[in-house]
């Protein structure tokens, strides 16, 4: 990535911060003291349309905030139709904060917002971001001559790692991509020696406000006396009918549930509820991602390589995406999926930038050789709401990740707004209905007749 490529890339992501750092909670930004307004409730509301929302934001002493930076969550959902849908909030940086909802169904419809977190906790997870990326540590396992040692590794040589000895560490640089890990080196056996691979522990380093700043007020709804809308049908159709194909823009919304199934506002999605019709979209594909050889269909599950926490994993079993790529001759038949986010939560931005740009160049080489081959990316998911993994750190991710891919044919699955709008709780991995929506918005795009 160059400078250029990396300083706007920056500036996409920028993220209003507090602009000093407070002295007591009361200061941080309560979800029980803000509230919302719909404005003109009582319109003509009818499917197709739009609605807005103000939001203004206040601290524990009911004080209206004078400055942004609050991630806040906006959603339109009917619970007894099991319908909702994402809606973009927009922060103007002065404690009010407005969001734009789509009116995607007919019927009342009801406003939520939710602070996943206050500016104040922002600000303590992009400082530990930042400046320490060994809040999670791994293991590596040495064994050679009946001889076993285990140390610790990770993707930076960071102060943890090193400590007081420059020569402290074996690197493990990829030829192909040019990533390295670092492991400390083993007291009686050669870096070669290196076996298996698992995640170490968590040690984040943080001060009682900090803490206490993570865990109050997090994923809170804000009140709210009436923010149903009755949205009334219309005749035109607002469903897409553009046929899923790679390249398409991702609206907000990108689509909406009804009866808990998700419409996509992207392309003319279809459903795939039973294994024979999975089946046949899938005969004589090839997927890098169990063997069916009935439907001659080949599918490749790999994780996508360090850093990954998990637990003891052979070292030879773990595979940079962009190294399996490179080896791929790809073609009309096959279909690249993949997905990376969750384990880079707590490392600095520039390295999980790297890895993309790494993997996009991958990318780009095997679709220039192969412009027939369908890649798709899963996008991240709601999921954990602390300093390893919270859904801020997530969505900067996922920003950067579809940044980065923007201009290159390849499909993107929205799960982001996915899972921000569903009625189930915030799960890294989310339910089993989610993933079902996953899956056939997936096979829209492998299948689209």
């Amino acid at each position: 990535m160059s400078k250029e490529e990396w300083e706007s890339l920056v500036t996409k992501l920028q993220w209003s911060l507090p602009p000093v750092d407070l002295l007591s909670t009361d200061e941080a930004t309560n979800p029980t003291k803000c509230s919302f307004s719909v404005v003109n409730p009582n319109s003509n509301h009818t499917v197709g349309g739009f609605i807005d929302v103000i939001l203004i934001a206040r601290d524990t002493k009911n004080r209206i905030k004078t400055y942004g930076g609050d991630f806040f969550q906006a959603k339109l959902f009917n619970a007894e139709l099991k319908a909702s849908t994402y809606g973009a909030v927009t922060d103007h940086f002065n404690g009010t904060y407005t969001a734009r909802l789509a009116l995607l169904w007919p019927g009342p419809a009801k406003v939520s917002i939710r602070l996943v977190h206050s500016s104040e906790a922002v600000q303590v997870l992009c400082r530990q971001r930042e400046q320490d990326p060994d809040k999670v540590y791994f293991q590596g396992y040495f064994e050679e001559g009946g001889k076993q040692e285990t140390t610790m590794c990770n993707a930076q040589r960071s102060p943890r790692l090193v400590g007081n000895d420059s020569q402290c560490c074996c690197e493990y640089r990829e030829p192909v991509t040019g990533e390295s890990w670092f492991c400390r080196r083993p007291s009686s056996l050669p870096c070669h020696a290196l076996t298996y691979h698992s995640m170490g522990g968590y040690q984040a380093v943080l001060s009682k406000l900090e803490t206490t700043l993570l865990k109050r007020f997090t994923n809170i709804i804000v009140p709210y006396d009436n923010s149903v809308v009755h949205v009334q049908q219309q005749g035109k159709e607002t469903r897409p009918n553009t046929k899923c194909r790679p390249g398409l823009h991702t609206p907000v919304p990108s689509g909406f549930y009804l009866q808990d199934r998700w419409t996509s506002m992207v392309c003319d999605s279809k459903s795939f509820p039973s294994a024979k019709l999975i089946s046949g979209c899938l005969k004589d594909k090839q997927i890098l991602m169990m063997v069916d050889t009935q439907s001659n269909t080949r599918i490749i599950w790999r994780a996508h390589g360090i850093p990954i926490r998990t637990s003891k994993t052979p070292w030879a079993d773990l595979h940079y995406i962009a190294r399996e790529v490179e080896g791929l001759a790809g073609g009309a038949h096959s279909v690249v999926v993949f997905t990376i986010w969750a384990h880079f939560t707590t490392y600095p931005l520039a390295v999980y930038a790297h890895r993309l740009v790494v993997i996009r160049r991958a990318v780009a080489s095997l679709l220039r050789r192969s412009p027939t081959t369908l890649v798709v990316i899963k996008s991240a998911n709601t999921g954990y709401k602390d300093v390893y993994g919270s859904d801020w750190l997530s969505w900067q991710l996922d920003m950067a990740l579809r940044e980065i891919f923007r201009d290159l044919p390849v499909v993107l699955i929205d799960v982001w707004q996915m899972t921000s709008c569903h009625y189930s709780p915030d799960n890294i991995h989310p339910p089993p209905v989610v993933i079902q929506n996953e899956v056939d918005l997936f096979l829209s795009f492998v299948c689209p007749q």
